[in-house]
C-alpha cells in the first residue's frame, strides 16, 4: 500500500473507488467562463497558492476555493474569467505554480550546496 510524503494512504489507480484529481462541477450556474473544479487529495497547501496565482491572472474576476469538510481530502476551486475559458485559465495558472515551485526548490537546493561548500572550507569549529 503506498503512503505519500504527507503519511496518507494514497490510491492506486486500479483501486476500486480511486478518484480522478481533477474534476468539473456540472450544474446550474456552470458555464465554460464560470466553472467549479474539484481537486482530489489536496487541502488548503495547495489552494491558498493556487488562489494566489489564480487571482493575478488577467482574465480572472473571480475565483477562490473551499474544503467541504476538514476530514475530506478535496478542495473545489471557482474560478469566473472573462474572455478565455476557466478550464484553461486554470491549467496556466497551475502550471505557473509549478514553474514557481521548482524554482523555490532550485534556490533552496543552490543555497544548501553553498551552505556546505562553506562549512567545509571554513569549519566552525577547528579539528585539534
Amino acid at each position: 500500500m503506498p503512503i505519500g510524503a504527507d503519511g496518507f494512504r494514497l490510491p492506486t489507480v486500479n483501486e476500486p473507488g480511486s478518484k480522478n484529481k481533477l474534476e468539473m462541477i456540472r450544474g446550474a450556474g456552470q458555464d465554460e467562463y464560470c466553472r467549479t473544479f474539484v481537486i482530489n487529495e489536496e487541502d488548503h497547501t495547495l489552494g491558498n497558492a493556487l488562489k494566489h496565482v489564480l487571482m493575478q491572472h488577467p482574465a480572472v474576476e473571480v475565483c477562490g476555493y473551499t474544503v467541504p469538510h476538514p476530514m475530506e481530502r478535496s478542495i473545489h476551486v471557482r474560478v469566473q474569467t472573462k474572455g478565455v475559458p476557466a478550464i484553461q485559465v486554470l491549467h496556466q495558472s497551475l502550471t505557473t505554480l509549478k514553474n514557481q515551485n521548482q524554482m523555490v526548490k532550485q534556490l533552496i537546493q543552490d543555497e544548501v550546496t553553498r551552505a556546505a561548500v562553506m562549512h567545509w572550507l571554513y569549519p566552525r569549529f577547528p579539528a585539534k
